[in-house]
């Protein structure tokens, strides 16, 4: 019977998410899987159009735009529409302000790397020089900025902008960058330059919240609130990069790395319904605790989510982790079967994760405090510690994936734990 009654809870969750969130949500997710898509679709015409090298080239930059921007961001992302809900009129002014700092950041990173270029270019591997780093700086600034400016429209309200914004960004702008340029360097700066265009006109249109605000925040307070997630913001990417990372630098040039990387890849596809749920629900929850708005039912639908969550994405695992083998030979093919396990055991990660993704809106919302992003800087310990003390006893890629999975399931029953009793308390 309890079973059964959670189970009825579940299926009205959804039908008490009123008709906005609910539309919201599926053109932000939508957006984000045409995103994804063109990501696919690039690695395809690059590798066609520019060969080896230019593939590389490509990875090069796409890896190190992934790695410095969190750090370029410091935390707006999430401090923007945490914020700019209780901000009323000065939400415009702060989204300015935000980008004014993106560009300082921005142009530090831009003299410490453009100065010595040709020596970064070496270290880097690429033989442009001076046009390759430029380009790759182009493109890391157009990314931090266009991500900004997207967060501030989330922020203010203005979710159909936003979804516009990033979709024209991240998913138009570079299929028509590729199309009319013949170089890797000149579709990299025309992409960079686009977003930042994008940024800009963005930044325009934005406007104030529905609600008003008595007494808006400071730009420093954003700036504080996001720089205490700077750990949380790193090490979470690094959750999903350590695995291969580390039979890359045990075994180099080993087809392990592939198959781990590979696992990976898929638990982050497996995980994309949920991922999108903090820049829906953000904005929406920090205005109903500044406000006190929402009540109990809010509260139990909290706590609820978690585990909707949790259910969604396991149709997606037990799709992909059941006829694994057959997956793998028709996607990758025959002489990738070693692939199996570690897909079938590392797939499991995306349960927990997608607990972590549902709950992790609440708790930003909810605490100044880095609740939600200081547990993922600890898993991300127990993974490195779990994956070299298993690796005395298993093969090392099967070691770092149940590493991975391990910590995953630390990650989410911790946040859901920590939600728990936040919601408890509030209901005193």
């Amino acid at each position: 019977m309890p079973m059964r009654e959670s189970g009825d809870r579940l299926r009205s969750l959804f039908l008490t998410v009123p008709a906005a969130v609910r539309r919201d949500y599926a053109a932000t997710v939508a957006v984000h899987w045409c995103t994804l898509g063109t990501g696919l679709l690039l690695f395809h015409l690059v590798a066609r159009r520019d060969g080896v090298g230019g593939f590389a080239f490509y990875q090069i930059a796409r890896g190190w735009v992934a790695a410095l921007q969190p750090l370029i961001l410091v935390g707006l992302g999430t401090g923007l529409p945490r914020y700019l809900p209780r901000a009323g009129a000065a939400a415009p002014g702060l989204v300015r302000g935000a980008l004014g700092v993106q560009v300082m950041i921005l142009a530090v990173v831009a003299a410490a790397v453009l100065t010595p270029s040709e020596a970064v270019a070496v270290r880097l591997g690429l033989d442009g020089g001076t046009a390759a780093v430029a380009a790759i700086a182009v493109l890391l600034a157009g990314n931090c900025l266009c991500n900004t400016v997207v967060a501030g429209l989330r922020g203010t309200g203005q979710v159909t902008y936003a979804n516009v914004a990033s979709l024209t960004g991240f998913a138009v702008l570079p299929v028509v960058a590729f199309a009319v340029t013949h170089r890797i360097e000149a579709f990299l700066v025309l992409y960079g330059a686009g977003m930042a265009a994008v940024a800009a006109a963005a930044a325009v249109v934005t406007k104030p919240p529905a609600t008003a605000a008595a007494d808006p925040p400071a730009l420093s307070a954003i700036l504080r609130y996001g720089v205490r997630r700077l750990l949380g913001d790193l090490a979470l990417p690094a959750l999903f990069a350590f695995p291969a990372l580390a039979v890359a630098v045990a075994r180099p040039g080993a087809p392990e790395v592939g198959y781990v990387g590979f696992v990976t890849s898929a638990i982050t596809l497996a995980c994309a319904f949920v991922g999108m749920l903090t820049p829906v629900l953000l904005p929406r929850l920090s205005a109903h605790f500044h406000h006190g708005t929402g009540g109990p039912s809010l509260d139990r639908a909290l706590v609820l989510m978690p585990l909707a969550a949790a259910g969604v994405v396991a149709v997606p695992v037990l799709i992909i982790a059941l006829p694994a083998p057959m997956l793998i030979r028709h996607f990758l093919g025959a002489e990738f079967s070693a692939t199996v396990p570690l897909l079938r055991i590392g797939m499991l990660a995306a349960v927990p994760l997608a607990v972590f993704y549902a709950v992790r809106p609440t708790l930003d919302a909810l605490h100044e405090w880095p609740v939600a992003a200081n547990p993922v800087v600890g898993c991300l310990a127990l993974q490195v510690l779990s994956t070299y003390a298993l690796s005395r006893f298993l093969d090392l890629p099967l070691a770092t994936v149940i590493a991975l999975a391990l910590a995953a399931a630390a990650l989410g029953l911790t946040c859901w734990l920590k939600l728990r009793r936040e919601m408890a308390k509030r209901a005193l």
